[in-house]
């Protein structure tokens, strides 16, 4: 596996794709989204010159599905009038995978640029992912192993994969009503290139490759009640530094049909890959604890208040929110004081579907105060934005917004933005491309 290289791995995986088109006579099933969209602003170089920037973005979701196989893509790229924004002309594929689902009845196996969600495991693997399912599908379990990808979605496949490889796995239980509980484990290893920088004293210095590692556990259960009580609970663990990095607690209590109580407690330590640059500082973990209540007035309206600490080291931070839900938007306050600063914000925002969902205005302001610490000026932030929806077919929709906003940076901030998307999903029987073939 390790000798294979970028450009083998590429090849097999465009023989699978197109073996599995060949052998689908195109696909029973298509379906999938195209969106465009732009963002407009207005960038000031000096006091009194300014140019306008504009961003353009594609998306593209493509699905093709033929009996047990499926193959699946999203890739999105942007382009815009600045040449100093790193990212234009680039296509970044997301994933890229496909996928034999129901093999005997117990496995779906997926190989390609595939997603992962598997407990501590989360990202982008480019190799193969393995699902099984037993005892009556109340065992899950989810393997997955290949190379890693970077952030900006650029990798080197099994090139170098003794220093770029992300593995793991997870067991998901059902053993009884209600309940569910799963363990799970990864090791990320990530190459880091190696560069040249100068000493205070002038001298020229070659930094070697390093490669972060991250080797983590973690175990998840939830348990509902009926309806009366919903309960979840996690645990990270890193295996490299002996340190617990997570732990959560979350409880919400119906007590009458109206009102709900909640209640939450987490702990954080900084999640700090082995190798990375920022191990070498000393970090202190935060306990959060929060309480809150909701309130259904009438199936439209409801209330919610949440109150919360957060504990760093000797520090405290307090946290409140309060607010409105309705049918067609809300309202909300929430402030905060203690190490973290001072704010205190208000937020209102509205949608109203029109001419049979056809159109949807939609407008939104907020204000807020701030202050970084106790003996620093009190600083105002305003915007607003005011859009609409169209959507005259269900396949096919248009979002416009004018969004404004004024801070102690910009006098007058306004900027567009507007997206374009399209949805289509075809269904071919056999029948058809047979005819179609005669």
């Amino acid at each position: 596996m390790i000798g294979i290289t970028m450009k083998r791995f590429k090849l097999i995986f465009f023989v699978f794709l197109l073996l599995f088109l060949l052998n689908s006579t195109f696909s029973q099933q298509i379906s999938g989204r195209f969106s465009t969209s732009f963002y407009s602003w207005e960038r000031y170089k000096t006091e009194k010159s300014s140019d306008v920037i504009t961003r353009l973005y594609q998306n593209i979701q493509l699905d093709a599905a033929h009996n047990q196989f499926s193959f699946h893509t999203n890739l999105n790229g942007a382009i815009g009038s600045a040449s100093s924004l790193s990212d234009d002309g680039q296509v970044r594929v997301n994933n890229a995978f496909l996928r034999w689902k129901n093999i005997a009845d117990i496995f779906d196996f997926n190989v390609g640029r595939v997603p992962v969600f598997a407990g501590v495991g989360n990202g982008i693997v480019d190799g193969l992912l393995l699902k099984a399912k037993g005892w009556n599908d109340k065992i899950i379990f989810t393997g997955y192993g290949g190379a890693n990808v970077a952030q900006n979605l650029k990798s080197k496949a099994f090139d170098a994969f003794d220093k770029n490889f992300f593995v793991g796995g997870q067991i998901i239980g059902y053993l009884f009503e209600g309940a569910r509980i799963g363990v799970s484990y990864t090791n990320r290893n990530r190459a880091l290139k190696s560069y040249a920088t100068l000493r205070p004293d002038s001298l020229l210095v070659n930094i070697p490759s390093a490669t972060r590692k991250e080797q983590l556990l973690g175990a998840d259960a939830s348990f509902n009640y009926a309806t009366s009580l919903s309960t979840y609970g996690r645990f990270d663990y890193d295996l490299n530094s002996n340190h617990v990095l997570r732990g959560e607690v979350n409880a919400r209590i119906n007590t009458t049909k109206q009102l709900a109580l909640t209640g939450t407690y987490i702990y954080r330590k900084p999640r700090i890959p082995r190798h990375s640059f920022f191990s070498v500082f000393e970090f202190e973990s935060t306990n959060e604890y929060e309480g809150g209540a909701e309130y259904s007035i009438s199936p439209a309206l409801s209330a919610f208040g949440r109150v919360a600490f957060v504990q760093y080291d000797q520090d405290l931070s307090r946290r409140l929110a309060i607010g409105l839900n309705t049918k067609y938007g809300g309202v909300r306050y929430s402030g905060s004081n203690g190490y973290s600063g001072q704010l205190a914000s208000f937020s209102a925002d509205c949608m109203y579907p029109m001419f049979e969902r056809k159109l949807t205005p939609t407008i939104g302001v907020s204000f807020g105060t701030y202050r970084l610490d106790g003996a620093g000026k009190r600083e105002e932030v305003f915007s607003s934005s005011l859009g609409a929806i169209i959507r005259l077919i269900t396949s096919f929709s248009l979002d416009a917004q004018i969004q404004w906003s004024k801070n102690k940076i910009a006098e007058n901030d306004v900027r567009i933005f507007g997206k374009i998307s399209y949805w289509f999903s075809h269904n071919f029987s056999q029948s058809q491309i047979k005819g179609e073939g005669e």
